[in-house]
């Protein structure tokens, strides 16, 4: 079976050698998830020969669309016109139609013109054209002397590839942001590590590792790992620190085991699924003092949505049903500020003594 590709808008306006890595880290991860015979890149598409099911393009990132297609090659319009009348004579019948054609190449005709004699060709058949809202629409691809001839086009989740834009360590607690911020950064071709700080046991840690499967699913093919730290002692640490304050200071334990992380396995970035003022830790001085002192950037990709938008898109990605059952283990303190003192929060965390390499030690390791 013939699949036309056509790639997410961005990769197109690329440098020549920007779009080439692009174009072949994106067939790669085709080939890691569909069975593929052979794979070309042809201005702006990749045509794919595939044997069997092709559902999981649905979640390549670097997709736009793709579409099962015939391929004919021919020496003038009339194969075309034949052809195309022959195959949707019948599919057209008490229809409205659309014929939408693309040309590459030097031919004595114009697009405009083939996509009138076709539909001049199929007219007789149908219940008359409309390009606005047709019941079926029938694309023609030409490319020199060959054509390709398709009537689905399946949406693709566009973004870049995976695996070409860097890698992250994502804070992870497996409540509804943090999956879609990790999403959202995949999308963007990164490749994710999970640091989660287990409060919760076991149940937490399932939780957690079932969302990573399903962040999997649009990950084309790589693994994901997740480094599990035992956040329990911590919270008993956390208990001589000043309530109001109690959750500032953790969130830059876990921000700073987030960077020496970073730092040995080389990715240069922490994501998390904050949300500004979402609640009282993530206001912009509660921010602030969080992030103070850490040496790469912190990507939020969340930063302007709203919950009820993360909860949408949670429910596309398929994280929804699970992070609804996540308890929320973070809420350590009733009478957080929100505006911590930053100097306060640093000689509180100072106190502490944490030995962050320990926590990255000690974690357990899982990859899905």
């Amino acid at each position: 079976m013939i699949i036309l590709v056509t790639l997410s808008g961005e990769i197109g306006i690329k440098s020549p050698r920007s779009r080439s890595n692009l174009e072949h880290m994106l067939i790669q991860n085709i080939k890691n998830v569909v069975n593929v015979k052979s794979a070309k890149i042809d201005q702006g598409y990749i045509i794919l020969e595939v044997d069997g099911n092709f559902d999981k393009l649905s979640k390549v990132f670097g997709i736009a669309s793709y579409s099962p297609a015939d391929v004919i090659y021919f020496s003038k319009l009339d194969e075309i016109v034949e052809y195309v009348k022959n195959k949707y004579a019948e599919a057209v019948k008490g229809k409205k139609f659309a014929v939408r054609v693309k040309r590459v190449g030097n031919h004595n005709f114009t697009s405009i013109e083939v996509a009138k004699i076709v539909g001049s060709a199929l007219y007789p058949y149908s219940s008359g054209v409309d390009l606005e809202n047709p019941d079926i629409e029938i694309h023609i691809n030409i490319r020199q002397d060959h054509a390709y001839i398709y009537d689905k086009v399946f949406e693709g989740p566009k973004g870049y590839p995976i695996g070409t834009t860097g890698r992250t360590v994502v804070l992870f607690s497996g409540g509804f942001d943090s999956p879609v911020a990790t999403w959202m950064m995949m999308k963007r071709g990164t490749s994710v590590t999970l640091l989660n700080f287990k409060l919760g046991g076991d149940l937490h840690k399932n939780l957690v590792i079932e969302e990573a499967k399903v962040l999997s699913e649009w990950n084309s093919g790589h693994k994901i790992k997740i480094y599990f730290v035992d956040g329990m002692p911590l919270l008993a640490t956390l208990a001589n620190v000043k309530k109001p304050i109690r959750v500032v200071v953790l969130k830059r334990i876990m921000y700073k085991t987030a960077e020496l992380l970073a730092k040995e396995i080389k990715a240069y970035s922490i994501t998390t699924g904050e949300s500004l003022s979402q609640v009282s830790s993530q206001t912009m001085k509660n921010l602030f003092v969080t992030e103070y002192g850490i040496n790469i950037p912190v990507f939020r990709p969340l930063i302007g949505f709203d919950k009820n938008e993360i909860m949408d898109l949670a429910r596309k990605i398929g994280t929804y049903e699970l992070s609804s059952k996540m308890p929320e283990y973070c809420a350590i303190s009733t009478r957080a500020t929100t505006a911590a003192n930053l100097d306060e929060v640093l000689k509180a965390e100072e106190g502490l003594n944490i030995d962050y390499k320990k926590l990255i030690d000690e974690a357990e390791i899982v990859e899905v």
